[in-house]
């Protein structure tokens, strides 16, 4: 995601979630119809995180040549340990791709994916710098940022405005994911065939960021957690239905986050998505390190077989 969510923490009174926290619920508007549509693992050596081709010394499988694209959900911001090397793209070797490359030794590995990215920087900017006529597969997660999730965070959960802006936000991402998201993708997926016609191709959508239920310490009213994730499913399906257009595999990961939202039973050791952190806001709301490593590492390491 971009940077809203600093300034909305700067300008506006922060929610808390700590263990005694009174939920949110005396906002109470309903919920209007859904928008159409332990961490004990061993870690392998690290791989580079930067954009320039990596190729491993020993034990390479160099049948694949792999390149990593797409927004803060595949960079890993909110993982922790960030490539200083990588600037704002804050790409984390706790990430799910360097994970992958980590465990499976491509012949060479391009990590283009960038915090913030939305489609167009993934055409213009990543795309010409990571693939080429001999990539062999591709992963990638884009789509958040050009629907404009931030803000909806921003509207709905940090800033605790009134119901009527949250359900105002919502709409309008709803309506820009049902109206001008697909061209977008389609765009996007083109490009990228064009780019490495040989490629296996892997999309990943987005996780629930919310539990339901009443959750002591949760602080965000369940009907704004519940029509967050309904953007989130309409989002996946859009996601979803123009991969599979583009003759790519989508990558489902919603079951595997199923239970470990933000508000989940058992508080925040059994979370895979970072809180609200007042100094890094820019980590809130994504897959921590038991997110990439528990939810999106097995999903991915599934569909590639």
């Amino acid at each position: 995601m971009r940077h809203q969510l600093l300034a909305a923490l700067v300008t506006a009174p922060l929610i808390t979630f700590g263990v005694g926290t009174s939920p949110a619920t005396a906002d109470s508007a309903p919920v209007p119809p859904p928008v159409s549509t332990t961490d004990s693992t061993v870690v392998p050596p690290p791989v580079s995180t930067t954009d320039s081709t990596v190729v491993p010394a020993d034990g390479s499988n160099t049948t694949v040549r792999y390149a990593a694209l797409g927004d803060s959900f595949a960079s890993g911001s909110g993982a922790g340990n960030y490539d200083p090397f990588s600037g704002l793209c804050r790409r984390s070797a706790n990430s799910h791709p360097i994970l992958w490359a980590r465990a499976h030794h491509p012949g060479s590995f391009q990590y283009g994916a960038c915090g913030g990215a939305a489609t167009e920087d993934v055409v213009k900017k990543q795309i010409p710098d990571a693939l080429n006529d001999d990539t062999t597969m591709v992963t990638l997660t884009v789509g958040g940022n050009d629907a404009d999730l931030e803000s909806t965070i921003v509207k709905c959960v940090v800033t605790t405005s009134d119901p009527d802006e949250c359900n105002r936000v919502l709409d309008k991402a709803g309506k820009f994911v049902d109206q001008v998201l697909p061209g977008k993708l389609t765009w996007t997926y083109g490009a990228i065939r064009e780019a490495a016609p040989r490629a296996k191709v892997f999309v990943s959508g987005y996780p629930h960021l919310f539990e339901l239920g009443r959750s002591l310490g949760c602080g965000v009213a369940e009907w704004r957690r519940q029509r967050m994730n309904l953007l989130t499913d309409h989002l996946n399906t859009v996601i979803k239905e123009q991969a599979e257009k583009a003759g790519f595999r989508y990558v489902d990961v919603s079951a595997a986050f199923a239970g470990h939202g933000v508000c989940a039973p058992g508080g925040i050791q059994r979370e895979w998505v970072t809180r609200i952190v007042p100094m890094d806001a820019w980590q809130a709301y994504h897959p921590n390190k038991r997110g990439q490593n528990l939810g999106y590492l097995p999903a991915l390491t599934a569909a590639i077989g």
